[in-house]
């Protein structure tokens, strides 16, 4: 039961204003207009000591110049808090760690193809970074006779440059292929393990016993030391969506949203098992509706409406009764409701604001709810159910705590389907910090409709060098039943 309709007559937000708005709070290091400037700056001073290395010799004032504006401009990123920098090349676009530089990738299509002919697609600057190592590095790209990885690498240690590394995106790629695979393996381990823990509370309650609360937490444990090794690996579960039993995957799919959510909002890892605790058990007061109000296929009685809305507070009856020594489930159970203008219910003697964790399981809550198919509706796209969450702010749901949200999950997040520019049909496989409307997807359906005997990972990111715009960008949104897709989770 969400709020989704109590404000729905306003105009939905598009894509590219939602990205607008919850772009500031994304956490990408170079999100912020003073650190993207000195990553362009870093950019330009290392093409500019290329070119000045080609034309002077090594101590020429232009060449000597160049090399301590270079230095420089590695001295700042370090200045803000950075050990280190990397420069990736991939498919001919320039990336300042994961963030895209698309002016740059086409002004500088020079530098990316010399570091691309020596066999070079990812460079690190570190702190110790000094005119010394800019000199051997600008050498390094005008020596036509190197032309491979190791050959760099022997000429930079010839050279004594210390401060710079050189390395083949495919060496670093490969590792964290092995690691995102054994982590997403680990957290469907945790989710199936959930969905059974919560199953036997829901047995123990509705047989009027007490559950026991340690294996819950102990789930909660396993979940955040995946999130916090690969998020992507924890939030990609979400996309999971049983219909057969809802309940118990709502679940843990709102405990999983608000526990990265939480960690978004930067709250410590106490914190975060309490809100952990309390968005697994909000709903514990819906066991004592009967499933055939809970699943009804059209509009509700006003007396039915009146037995779905007593949950809140049969649910902190319930886990006051349980004496948990943590109050906050029992807090967020009864607040879930409540709205942030408090417009919602159980109704209030006093007016008092909903606490955080209560806001973060509203919001949680509402989107996995507004993303799944049910017997009574069909889901909704998760771009436009982020747009109705937006709409929302101010009204039923924190205004920061939304857009946090938003920023965390991407305009299109992962597992959504979409369809592309050029007619194929792909899978959000990953958010891009820097870019929430240029995702990572994997394509699963070509353009003339046929599946595709593997998928292929796209950056939306990537420019093409022939016109110097994006290559490919995503049309809309798109239902995944209407494709034959069932699983979405595989993809990921």
């Amino acid at each position: 039961m969400t709020e989704m309709n109590k404000d729905n007559e306003e105009r939905l937000e598009s894509p590219e204003e939602l990205a607008a708005i919850t772009q500031p709070a994304t956490r990408d290091p170079f999100s912020t207009a003073k650190r993207l400037e000195a990553a362009r700056e870093l950019a330009r001073a290392l093409a500019v000591a290329q070119n000045n290395s080609s034309l002077y010799p090594s101590t020429h004032p232009l060449a000597v110049e160049s090399m301590n504006e270079l230095a420089g401009a590695v001295s700042a990123i370090m200045a803000m808090g950075f050990e280190e920098v990397t420069l990736n090349v991939y498919k001919s676009t320039l990336f300042i760690e994961n963030h895209v530089l698309p002016e740059e990738s086409v002004t500088y299509r020079k530098l990316i193809e010399d570091l691309l002919a020596r066999g070079v697609s990812a460079v690190t600057l570190n702190e110790t970074f000094g005119p010394q190592d800019a000199s051997a590095f600008a050498a390094l790209l005008n020596a036509s006779e190197i032309r491979d990885i190791d050959a760099a690498r022997d000429y930079l240690e010839t050279s004594g440059a210390h401060g710079v590394i050189v390395a083949e995106t495919t060496e670093l790629d490969a590792a964290k292929e092995v690691e995102a695979r054994e982590n997403k393996a680990r957290g469907k381990e945790s989710y199936d393990s959930g969905v059974e823990l919560m199953h036997d509370v829901e047995t123990q309650v509705k047989l009027g016993k007490v559950f026991e609360v340690e294996p819950l937490q102990h789930l909660i444990s396993n979940l955040l030391n995946t999130l916090f090794k690969d998020p992507a690996a924890i939030l990609g579960l979400t996309a999971i969506k049983s219909h057969d039993d809802y309940t118990l995957n709502h679940s843990i799919n709102v405990c999983i949203l608000a526990l990265a959510l939480g960690a978004a909002l930067g709250l410590d890892a106490d914190s975060l098992k309490s809100l952990g605790l309390s968005a697994l058990l909000y709903d514990l007061g819906k066991v004592r509706i009967s499933e055939d109000i809970l699943n009804k296929e059209g509009p509700l009685s006003a007396d039915e409406w009146q037995i779905v809305k007593s949950h809140a507070a049969e649910g902190a009856d319930l886990l006051k009764r349980i004496q948990l020594i943590d109050q906050m489930p029992m807090i967020v159970a009864y607040e879930h409701h409540q709205r942030h203008d408090l417009q919602g219910y159980p109704e209030l003697s006093e007016p008092h604001e909903q606490h955080l964790f209560s806001k973060v399981v509203a919001l949680c809550d509402a989107y996995d709810a507004m993303t799944t198919r049910r017997p009574f509706r069909r889901e909704i796209r998760p771009d436009k159910a982020l747009a109705v969450l937006m709409q929302g702010r101010n009204k039923a749901y924190d205004p920061s705590v939304t857009k946090a949200l938003v920023a965390m999950l991407g305009i299109y997040p992962m597992g959504a389907v979409v369809s592309l520019d050029d007619g194929s049909i792909a899978v959000v496989f990953r958010v891009n910090r820097d870019d929430l409307l240029r995702p990572r997807v994997k394509t699963i359906i070509d353009a003339k409709g046929r599946w595709l005997a593997e998928s292929e990972v796209i950056d939306l990111r990537l420019i093409d060098p022939q016109t110097g715009k994006f290559a490919m960008s995503i049309d809309e949104c798109v239902p995944a039943a209407e494709h034959g897709i069932e699983d979405v989770w595989q993809y990921l």
